[in-house]
């Protein structure tokens, strides 16, 4: 087998399984399903990725770490350019995922991350999410000393789940608005949710500096 065929293979065999967990859920896709749709055969997944936690892991760094990196980098240009603007912080950290869900679905394919106890997707959770959240939170809490180190976490979990309900539910949005809620405009959208984030997080802290 040629390299480009390997790709190619690859490719089809991951872009199958992205699709199907995030419609149904890890535990709940087979083997035979992610070749069915990818329309290979069985051996060809045990042949290129060995098990299905194999597959499970790379089907999702693929797309969770240049989405993060791409966040790290625009945090670091936002500080270098505009420190202490906590509005260009929240573009970093909203910014490239709103451009990657342009490129595919991805607001149930990154809410499994989140909701389903499969051990390896808590593994890519802790590994590719941890850092990110650190290195955001540690921007957060220069530019809002107010709070204390858990009301930063808290808060920028909060802001993590704006993003996450939003991408993952537009069509649910959509019909519950009698399309009144129009998310097709990315830049408003990003308007409006750096400006409601910006809200909770410069709202008065609840615990007790010392």
């Amino acid at each position: 087998m040629n390299e480009t065929n390997v790709r190619s293979t690859q490719g089809k065999i991951l872009d199958a399984a992205e699709q199907l967990f995030a419609r149904q859920g890890i535990e709940a896709t087979s083997l035979r399903q992610i070749t069915s749709e990818a329309g290979v055969n069985l051996a060809a997944v045990n042949y290129h990725f060995n098990s299905k936690d194999t597959l499970v892991k790379l089907v999702y760094l693929r797309r969770v770490r240049p989405m993060n990196a791409m966040r790290l980098e625009r945090l670091r240009q936002a500080e270098e350019a505009k420190p202490g603007d906590l509005d260009a912080v929240l573009e970093a950290y909203y910014g490239p995922v709103l451009d990657l869900a342009e490129v595919v679905n991805i607001g149930l394919f990154l809410g499994r991350l989140y909701t389903e106890p499969h051990g390896v997707a808590c593994e890519v959770l802790a590994e590719e999410m941890g850092e990110t959240a650190r290195r955001f939170a540690q921007a957060l809490g220069r530019i809002l000393p107010h709070l204390s180190a858990r009301e930063i976490f808290l808060r920028l979990n909060f802001s993590a789940g704006v993003i996450a309900h939003t991408i993952g539910g537009r069509e649910k949005l959509g019909w519950m608005s009698q399309g009144l809620a129009d998310m097709g405009d990315k830049q408003q959208l990003l308007r409006e949710m750096k400006q409601y984030a910006n809200a909770g997080l410069m709202a008065p802290g609840l615990e007790q500096r010392t």
